[in-house]
């Protein structure tokens, strides 16, 4: 990637300013339609529900507003985002720029959620520190460039989401991010590890929350109907916590003792 072309890249992302009042409802409003679109396109297995969930909006913005409510400060997204470019256009998961359009919400892989992004611009007015964590370097790069204009408060790790948990400190987590890997039956062992480690480390602080994405999305024919949470989800249930939302995605904290 030549430097004068992702020079001029990152001088077309837009900056934001903000207004804390309703500051969160505001910025994802602005988005509402793509989250939509990207969460039941990207889930065809959706249709098969009795009840069709509400899509990433609503669970972005119930959890990003307990962030807001809790004073929380700390989010570790495990998982981070990898694409400038959706599936249904080329250049997606690809390094070429020429196809990177930062000032086209529409062209962004809205299936895969865009959380970084997301979290990034709900909630700067409320000084977050954000860790976004992936096992591949070329990933981190891409969301180095999505998130440029936020980049004072997010920090980048090339690592396993297991290396990541294992040294966090008790308690220290207030909105956890759960988004590895894809959809089948690996990801679900490695989501499970994770949670193990969420529960024995003890890292979510009183007030702290999971959302793990991919939930409706699963593989045909599963009776759990839980994607990527089809372990995750009844350990954490059975190990101290409960259900807050489900729908596209499941959020959760701690039972009350």
């Amino acid at each position: 990637m030549k430097k004068n072309f992702l020079a001029y890249l990152l001088l077309t992302i837009p900056l934001v300013s903000f207004a804390a009042d309703n500051h969160v409802e505001q910025t994802l409003n602005r988005y509402k339609q793509f989250l939509d679109k990207g969460t039941y396109e990207g889930a065809p297995c959706i249709n098969s529900l009795a009840v069709k969930p509400q899509t990433r909006y609503y669970t972005f913005k119930k959890a990003f507003e307990h962030f807001v409510q809790h004073q929380g400060k700390v989010i570790v997204e495990l998982g981070t985002t990898r694409s400038y470019t959706h599936g249904g256009l080329p250049g997606c998961m690809q390094d070429n720029i020429k196809y990177w359009e930062p000032t086209n919400p529409e062209s962004w892989d809205w299936g895969a959620g865009f959380f970084t992004r997301m979290a990034a611009e709900c909630l700067a007015p409320y000084d977050p520190i954000i860790h976004t964590i992936d096992i591949a370097p070329t990933h981190i790069n891409r969301c180095k460039v999505m998130t440029h204009d936020f980049k004072d408060f997010i920090h980048y790790h090339v690592t396993t989401s297991e290396a990541f948990l294992n040294q966090c400190q008790p308690e220290s987590i207030d909105l956890l991010y759960m988004d590895t890997g894809d959809i089948d039956h690996t990801t679900a062992l490695l989501h499970l590890r994770e949670a193990k480690l969420i529960v024995e480390r003890k890292v979510m602080s009183p007030n702290g929350i999971i959302l793990i994405d991919d939930i409706k999305n699963f593989i045909p024919g599963d009776p759990s109907q839980l994607g990527k949470g089809k372990y995750s989800v009844p350990y954490l249930l059975s190990h101290g916590f409960e259900m807050v939302a489900d729908e596209y995605q499941v959020m959760l904290k701690k039972s009350a003792q």
